[in-house]
């Protein structure tokens, strides 16, 4: 990867923490001349990044008004769990092969990160940790396509989780990921496959779609810090 690369894959990576942490708000504008002067960057970088964001629906394109953070509509959530619910409840139910002791394993460090972001009290990272799992799961089961196509739904999913998410409530329960493992591990895969479905629709239950959206940030407070 060149140095042009690496510094567009540094603004991306940045970009999407601050989203994803919730420090830049759904509908918040992203302008390219002032991404510019806070990464110390250009604006033929910066629109490369934005573009690339885009097509993992992080940010929306507007011709004529320029980039924003993506607001997904209630309608795309239930469409994004939809299409989660297609591959991941079909996979489990009949898994392209079985899952590796070093897959198991894999799935124990994540699960093991995720007591601890729980202990911790740590939402953003439960978020981050509860995608990192199914990505893991569906790595180790299927194929590339599907890993391609799955990462992309649960980057989608982490930014409506941000902020659809009932306050006071955990979305993706680790225990049910243990659950998983263990019907995995059995070779229960009716069972498992029964699990994700009911695990899916619990995420869905705990989104609130009537929430009022977060007000839009002030780019320069929440994204100074993450220049460097």
């Amino acid at each position: 990867m060149g140095s042009s690369a690496k510094e567009e894959a540094r603004i991306a990576d940045a970009l999407c923490k601050a989203v994803l942490e919730r420090k830049l708000a759904p509908g918040s504008k992203l302008p390219e001349e002032e991404l510019a002067q806070i990464f110390r960057s250009n604006r033929a970088k910066i629109r490369r990044v934005l573009l690339l964001l885009s097509r993992s629906h992080i940010v929306t394109l507007e011709p004529g008004r320029g980039a924003f953070v993506s607001r997904p509509s209630p309608q795309e959530a239930r469409d994004v769990l939809a299409s989660r619910r297609l591959i991941e409840v079909s996979l489990l139910a009949r898994p392209y092969r079985k899952l590796s002791a070093q897959g198991a394993g894999r799935l124990r460090q994540i699960m093991a990160q995720e007591a601890q972001a729980h202990a911790a009290h740590d939402a953003i990272a439960m978020i981050y940790l509860s995608g990192q799992f199914h990505l893991t799961l569906i790595e180790e089961l299927g194929n590339k396509v599907l890993k391609s196509i799955t990462g992309e739904l649960i980057l989608r999913m982490s930014l409506i989780i941000t902020m659809y998410e009932r306050q006071n409530t955990t979305c993706c329960l680790s225990s049910d990921h243990h659950d998983l493992l263990e019907l995995l591990l059995a070779h229960d895969y009716a069972e498992a496959s029964a699990l994700m479905a009911r695990h899916l629709e619990g995420i869905e239950s705990c989104l609130d779609f009537h929430r009022e959206p977060a007000t839009t940030t002030i780019l320069s407070q929440i994204l100074q810090p993450l220049k460097d």
